[in-house]
């Protein structure tokens, strides 16, 4: 599928990386509006001020000085949430690896497949593979999904091309309704409804033998 590669902003750490870039302008800023804002009186003032006079003035800018302080906190308090998010996607892609290696055990040796159970509503071993192999491309998809490395659009040209084989549908059909209720979270829930509205358009298009 055609991928936006050129855009930084849909690069992995794109978005995160650009916030902390735009607190950090904004903070800075901030900062040298303060200390400058004496200097500044100065110039509309006509004539110079002796220190004294900047003190009593810098009295003034206590709120502007609060309000640093308060953009100094929000900045440390995106970093923090940025990084707690970043150590849960962590956590998500390495149980997705483990996921993926079980299911490649599985597809190369079908004493392991026999150990998930009934997997597939198909007893014929190449399809058993095949539902296996549907598994990891949609795994695939539904993480890069979740980083927003993977449009709706793109997610949409996958999906109707997925399902106009009979692996895919035969996936989907057997699974629609459990990976549908038990989608957790905003993106997932969306990633799964797309997924069903291509099957059922595809379903329409050709019905499922």
């Amino acid at each position: 599928m055609p991928e936006d590669e050129g855009r930084w902003w849909h690069r992995p750490g794109g978005r995160r990386h650009g916030v902390r870039v735009f607190v950090l302008i904004l903070v800075v800023l901030s900062a040298m509006l303060v200390g400058l804002s004496p200097l500044a009186l100065d110039s509309f003032g006509g004539s110079a001020t002796s220190w004294a006079r900047r003190g009593t003035i810098g009295e003034t800018y206590g709120a502007a000085a609060a309000l640093l302080s308060v953009l100094a906190l929000a900045g440390i308090a995106a970093s923090l949430v940025l990084q707690a998010r970043e150590m849960m996607v962590s956590r998500e892609q390495a149980a997705r690896a483990v996921h993926t290696d079980l299911l490649k055990m599985a597809m190369d040796d079908p004493a392991y497949l026999e150990c998930w159970g009934p997997y597939s509503s198909s007893a014929d071993q190449t399809e058993q593979r095949q539902y296996l192999y549907v598994n990891l491309i949609l795994s695939y998809w539904e993480s890069r999904y979740e980083l927003g490395q993977l449009t709706d659009v793109h997610l949409r040209a996958g999906a109707s091309r997925l399902f106009q084989a009979q692996p895919g549908l035969r996936f989907w059909g057997d699974t629609r309704s459990l990976r549908v209720e038990t989608a957790e979270g905003r993106r997932a829930r969306r990633f799964h409804r797309i997924l069903d509205e291509e099957y059922l358009k595809a379903v329409t298009r050709s019905p499922q033998p």
